[in-house]
């Protein structure tokens, strides 16, 4: 699952964010409300993490912009208020969920797949290009039916990008959704990135992940 992390306070989403990449989710975040409709305009996500105080544009007129332009993505609220006034809002809003603050990263995962449960009929577990198939639910690869096998690194690599097929991806972002651990200080250079791609390419074929230059790499 892709997941949007809407969060202003740095430790909160960091923390968010981390949990999530450990438990095997491409999670993106947003600082602000600007550079979240930024991303959702470029991405799809299958859930959106929202802090509904955020400055400038709070999280209510952010959830209103989304369904006016009819974005449909589920929505788990953030919010230090658990008044019923404040629940009834929240859902008149058309949030799908809330969490008050603070919460246990586990109850928000439990939530997180609670939704992708109730939304399956909207949710694509599976991508299909050409000949390969990419089981996003298993973590799987197949070509004509065969499951071909990939090292964590390297699927994570297949999935961010096929996520975001269309849109090419820098090294650096790679890196950032892949590599989680370099906010360890774990040294990367993107030698090892190419050697992962490289392998992927021997495995399903030269042109799967093509190099766009001066930009990064995509899946088209």
């Amino acid at each position: 699952m892709k997941i949007l992390i809407v969060e202003d306070h740095p430790k909160i989403r960091e923390n968010i964010k981390r949990f999530l990449k450990i438990n095997w989710y491409l999670a993106e975040i947003a600082i602000n409300w600007k550079e979240a409709l930024e991303k959702i305009w470029y991405s799809d996500y299958d859930c959106i993490i929202l802090d509904v105080n955020m400055p400038i544009m709070n999280g209510r007129e952010f959830i209103k912009n989304l369904r006016i332009n009819w974005n449909n993505s589920p929505v788990i609220a953030l919010t230090s208020n658990s008044t019923l006034d404040d629940k009834i809002e929240m859902f008149d809003l058309w949030v799908d969920d809330y969490l008050v603050k603070p919460f246990e990263l586990k109850e928000l995962e439990m939530r997180i797949i609670a939704l992708s449960k109730r939304k399956n009929k909207q949710i694509n577990d599976k991508l299909f290009i050409k000949d390969i198939e990419i089981d996003f639910s298993k973590h799987k690869i197949f070509q004509q039916n065969n499951e071909i096998d990939f090292s964590n690194k390297e699927y994570l690599i297949i999935e961010f990008l096929a996520r975001n097929k269309w849109y090419p991806k820098t090294k650096i972002q790679i890196l950032e959704n892949v590599w989680w651990e370099s906010e360890e200080n774990l040294e990367l250079s993107s030698t090892t990135m190419e050697s992962h791609i490289s392998t992927i390419r021997k495995k399903l074929g030269s042109n799967f992940i093509k190099t766009i230059k001066w930009t990064g790499y995509i899946i088209e």
